[in-house]
């Protein structure tokens, strides 16, 4: 499979697409789903100004996923929670932070790449990479990244 982006010539985001995607292909699905997770992070702490500041992951993880890729939950503490068992779990501890979790490499295809509609949760890194390509070319697009 190959995967043109938009911007593959912009750093530091095209090197965030280009090893997500090797990983995806090599179905390296912890590695991808942590990357995706502590990118949708930092690029959310790239847009609040708050890069380097102690506090607030959640909530600049909850910015970058939900303004640009359109992920949308019910409230902040269903934000706080699939922060703490993915991110959290997956950057500190290196597993999820909840019991028959699981991370899957599908084909891309579904609506949302962080399923929450039944325990335990699903993370579908292929279709969440998509879908963070996606937000990510918008937050440039709009002027927000650079």
């Amino acid at each position: 499979m190959e995967y043109k982006w938009k911007y593959n010539e912009l750093w530091p985001y095209n090197g965030m697409v280009n090893d997500l995607w090797r990983g995806v292909q090599a179905e390296e699905n912890y590695l991808v789903a942590l990357g995706l997770f502590t990118y949708s992070e930092i690029l959310g702490r790239m847009i609040l100004g708050t890069i380097g500041k102690k506090g607030g992951g959640s909530g600049a993880f909850r910015e970058f996923t939900e303004k640009y890729i359109g992920y949308s939950f019910v409230d902040e503490a269903e934000w706080n929670e699939i922060f703490n068992k993915y991110r959290n779990g997956f950057a500190h501890e290196f597993y999820i932070k909840e019991l028959g979790s699981a991370v899957y490499n599908e084909d891309g295809s579904a609506s949302c790449g962080i399923d929450i509609s039944q325990k335990p949760y699903k993370i579908y890194i292929h279709s969440y990479f998509i879908h963070f390509t996606k937000g990510l070319e918008k937050a440039i697009d709009s002027g927000v990244l650079k």
